[in-house]
């Protein structure tokens, strides 16, 4: 597409775009953007995109700024559903993402890795990206909060990107086409926003749509909802798989990883030298190792990445010990299945910290594998009585909190030497927080003042 002189309307005034609006502005287009919320922050937003000659609004998003316009940016946190969408493709107006605006503009047949799933986007990407790295000029972006458009000048005909996607940002491609597409995992999330799991699959398998038989996918054999889209996929599978030795693909057999690939086959790693822990790392540890060896990173350069990586804030964070209790932070655990991986990391007793606002996912999950290893449930936020009945069948404490400080404080205090308390929400964060990165720093700064408070009182 030609964008000189174009009229585009962005929906939606986060990072993404924000980013979208001012690169089209920058090509010389004529850039709407407006954003249905009201509040301080947007308002400030919306006064610099004026000054920079976009048409900002916030507080409506009437039928009638889709008239006249060419293209439309949808932000991922926009339903697709909304009237002035829909309004907009009765007009045929094309509606995309900011991810597919980015391809547009990338040059012919970018090099893209593009990884999705539930849960583990963010540290697989983080990962797949470290390892391009040792090898190739890389840019890591998308949903891990930097937005693609954001990283497109001065990239060379080398250039690798390596993208985490979201389901809603797959919703609105057009042409987006990954060279190697990961599949990770599906389970029960945005539950709010999709029919149901079906219509979530769905958008999940858009990754794979425009990817050709000269490209990549890596899949993951143990998961069904992903396995079962293999038929459909046009490009090479590559399977992993914890528990199963694969004729083709990634796999651990004997405590050992091996990648078997065009007759050959070759240790990657040592389960046991993985420093992440969880059967849900081994997972991304194992789909990482093979979106860099299909991409034609060494296996050196993988190994020295994975036996490395020491993990990310807000995933299974470990932040201090008091009085023989550690403390994990893992507030980006905001569905179920990301709380049931969590928990595999743990022997010990655990004390579990959830609550948060539902995004209508069900936590009896949870409360089954629960069982056997959580020793007092702490629940907290908007979701916490609809919890509270999950786990009622559970010979565990269950105590309600009004705040995440509060419930910290009272972990603590039922805590014993040897337990481990984990924040593992299973919910949004936004009921309380702006975000749950937010979320986590409340609950590691109420940890790091009971260690000053304990040792404190220890020397005192």
């Amino acid at each position: 597409m030609n964008f000189k002189g174009k009229k585009v309307l962005v929906l939606g005034m986060a990072k993404s775009g924000m980013a979208a609006a001012k690169k089209l502005k920058s090509l010389g287009e004529e850039v709407y953007i407006i954003d249905i919320a009201k509040n301080s922050s947007l308002h400030s937003r919306a006064l610099e995109l004026n000054k920079e000659g976009i048409l900002a609004h916030i507080g409506s998003q009437s039928l009638s700024y889709a008239e006249g316009k060419e293209l439309i940016i949808i932000s991922p946190g926009v339903p697709g559903d909304i009237p002035l969408i829909k309004r907009a493709k009765e007009m045929g107006i094309p509606v995309w993402s900011e991810i597919e605006l980015a391809y547009q503009l990338a040059g012919s047949n970018p090099f893209i890795v593009g990884i999705t799933g539930t849960n583990g986007k963010t540290t697989t990407t983080t990962l797949i990206g470290e390892m391009y790295k040792k090898s190739f000029p890389t840019i890591i972006a998308g949903n891990i909060g930097n937005p693609l458009v954001e990283n497109l000048e001065a990239i060379s005909s080398d250039t690798k990107f390596v993208v985490e996607l979201s389901s809603f940002q797959l919703e609105n491609i057009v042409e987006f086409r990954p060279r190697i597409s990961v599949l990770l995992n599906i389970t029960d999330d945005h539950l709010d926003r999709y029919i149901d799991i079906a219509d979530y699959t769905q958008a999940k398998a858009r990754l794979f749509e425009n990817q050709s038989k000269d490209d990549y996918a890596i899949l993951n054999f143990d998961d069904p909802l992903v396995w079962k889209l293999a038929s459909s996929v046009n490009a090479k599978i590559i399977p992993f798989s914890k528990i199963k030795e694969l004729n083709e693909g990634i796999f651990v057999k004997s405590g050992k990883v091996y990648f078997r690939y065009g007759g050959a086959s070759e240790e990657v790693f040592l389960v046991d030298e993985l420093r992440i822990k969880g059967e849900h790392n081994l997972d991304n540890a194992m789909a990482s190792a093979a979106a860099a060896l299909v991409g034609g990173v060494p296996i050196s350069f993988v190994r020295n990445v994975l036996l490395n990586f020491k993990g990310l804030k807000h995933r299974v964070e470990y932040v201090g010990t008091v009085d023989g209790v550690e403390f994990y932070n893992d507030s980006k655990a905001t569905n179920p299945d990301a709380v049931i991986k969590a928990l595999t990391a743990f022997s010990s007793p655990v004390i579990l910290l959830v609550g948060g606002r539902n995004k209508k996912n069900s936590f009896q999950g949870v409360a089954k594998a629960s069982k056997g290893k959580v020793r007092a449930l702490i629940v907290f936020g908007e979701a916490a009585s609809e919890i509270k009945l999950a786990f009622c069948g559970l010979n565990i404490t269950i105590e309600e909190t009004e705040s995440l400080i509060e419930a910290t404080k009272r972990a603590a205090g039922i805590s014993k030497n040897g337990d481990v308390v984990l924040l593992s929400p299973a919910c949004a964060s936004f009921d309380m927080f702006s975000d749950y990165k937010e979320r986590g720093e409340v609950f590691r700064k109420a940890v790091l003042s009971l260690r000053e408070d304990f040792y404190g009182l220890q020397k005192s």
